[in-house]
């Protein structure tokens, strides 16, 4: 009697062990599918802008419309992706408008270090366009699309960038707002209201766990309806303050469950044309935010009014010693 209970106990946990397994198996084909249902959608090669380009008109379309194959980035001894330059790119789209680069971040990653080093670049720095003549870069989005963006760059910092990512605002709010909000600790007063632009920011200073349309307003926050105006250098700490943020909880129970979601979330509001494979080497190396090393820099220059087009206007100048300081500090990234 005793031996028929013990084995009917053996068949239960037997049973048990066999339908957890199955379900782990479901779980793990059912996330895998998704991600390539969203690497699939956000996959979008880049055309590169031609050097000698004279007309860009609709050249955005040239470069949304017709991917060109992209090369493997190559894998170092370990199995892990070498250093290569990422440029990503926050976009402010709204109906009836052409996207605008809000946000420019030249990134150089290093998978063996495990190590990331983010460069922002103020978005009215003054620099030659493709076809367009000198202009603020953040007009190249309009212009020409993110190709125009990453040829600016390249030209201006005399670097080669490998891959290029895009996140329109709501992709933003969307994955802050899934992921419980970003604990952040405002240091003022910020409010700023324009009906003309939909922009209705109204922060109070302290430790907070804001949602993502605060964190996007706190990113964003740069006029002031209470005096002082901050100027883009301060914008740019306070957003490379949120990604440091948001990189921290990678490795939450939270976001782990919330995979799904999220996934879906990306695929719809992020474009890149980094491959599938690429992705699942970041993804290995980078799965635990506590051994990463993320540094932050910003391209230094001044706020100066020059004519331009028989208007004086501000843009943002870089002088030739920062952008010699800045090459050396890409080459080093890449090599050490």
């Amino acid at each position: 009697m005793k031996s028929t209970a013990s084995r009917g106990i053996k068949q239960v946990l037997v049973y048990m062990g066999a339908a957890i397994l199955l379900a782990i198996l479901a779980y793990v084909s059912y996330t895998f599918y998704h991600y390539r249902q969203m690497t699939h959608e956000w996959y979008q090669p880049l055309a590169e802008t031609p050097a000698d380009a004279t007309n860009v008109q609709g050249m955005e379309h040239v470069l949304i419309n017709q991917p060109a194959p992209v090369d493997e980035l190559p894998l170092g001894p370990q199995k892990t992706l070498k250093p290569f330059t990422l440029l990503l790119i926050g976009i402010d789209s709204r109906d009836g408008e052409k996207a605008r680069s809000d946000t420019m971040i030249l990134c150089t990653v290093h998978p063996a270090d495990q190590r990331v080093y983010l460069l922002s670049i103020p978005r009215d720095s003054f620099m030659e366009l493709p076809g367009r003549g000198y202009d603020k870069v953040n007009h190249a989005m309009a212009f020409g699309g993110p190709g125009m963006v990453k040829t600016a760059l390249q030209n201006f910092l005399n670097v080669k960038i490998d891959r290029y990512m895009t996140i329109d605002f709501d992709g933003f709010r969307k994955i802050v707002d899934e992921l419980g909000g970003v604990e952040i600790n405002v240091k003022k007063r910020m409010k700023y209201t324009d009906p003309t632009d939909d922009t209705y920011i109204d922060l109070k200073p302290g430790l907070q766990t804001l949602n993502g349309k605060q964190a996007l307003d706190y990113a964003r926050y740069r006029k002031s309806d209470l005096g002082k105006e901050d100027s883009d250098y301060e914008r740019i700490v306070r957003q490379q303050e949120i990604i440091k943020a948001l990189a921290g909880k990678g490795d939450s129970v939270q976001s782990f469950l919330k995979a799904f979601k999220l996934m879906d979330i990306l695929g719809k509001h992020v474009k890149t044309d980094l491959t599938q494979q690429e992705i699942s080497s970041l993804l290995k190396t980078y799965y635990d935010p506590q051994k990463n090393h993320i540094e932050t820099d910003t391209l230094l220059g001044s706020d100066e009014r020059i004519w331009r087009n028989g208007i004086r206007g501000w843009y943002y100048l870089v002088p030739k010693e920062e952008r010699k300081r800045v090459q050396k500090q890409l080459e080093k990234e890449l090599s050490s």
